[in-house]
């Protein structure tokens, strides 16, 4: 795991329960897309939602 000063905290609102949830991201973002999705396990329906480390946004698993 990265240095814990290297992290930055983001909100989300979970797909499946609409619930806003806070977490903690890798603090920079690569060039690469494919690196640039973070995993997060839910706290809100205990899944996993991928994170845009570029946008913070989260990634629809249907669009992707």
């Amino acid at each position: 795991m990265a240095d814990r000063r290297a992290w930055r905290p983001i909100i989300f609102s979970c797909p499946t329960t609409g619930d806003r949830v806070q977490a903690l991201l890798p603090g920079e973002a690569s060039e690469s897309l494919a690196d640039n999705l973070y995993s997060i396990s839910c706290a809100a329906c205990d899944g996993i939602h991928f994170i845009n480390l570029r946008t913070d946004a989260v990634v629809d698993p249907k669009r992707s």
